[in-house]
């Protein structure tokens, strides 16, 4: 049963760093975790709506089932900075994901 939970766990954050990693598309998500690095941040605002477009069921995710949902996103988070800057990424222990955008019925 742990071992199917924490597969679950591992595709989403799979699916987060594909989000974030946009390089191959427009580059939005890339250009802002780079700028965080830069600034010395550990907080991404993500537009629901883009996660809604390049992602609809980790964005329905995020609405039915945050506390897991969120954590995976900040997970993958770290990874994506750790394959940029992986000293950052040991120094700042923590990064955080901040959401923007519309939720729906679901107000936050």
């Amino acid at each position: 049963m742990d071992d199917e939970y924490d597969q679950k766990i591992r595709d989403m954050q799979r699916a987060y760093v594909d989000f974030v990693d946009d390089s191959d598309q427009q580059g939005i998500y890339n250009t802002l975790v780079r700028e965080m690095i830069e600034n010395k941040g550990q907080r991404l605002i993500v537009s629901i709506n883009d996660l809604r477009r390049a992602n609809p069921d980790r964005a329905a995710g995020l609405i039915n089932n945050s506390f897991e949902e969120v954590s995976a996103f900040q997970r993958a988070l770290k990874e994506f900075v750790a394959s940029i800057n992986a000293n950052y990424a040991k120094e700042a222990e923590d990064f955080f994901i901040g959401f923007e955008g519309s939720f729906g019925s679901k107000h936050v």
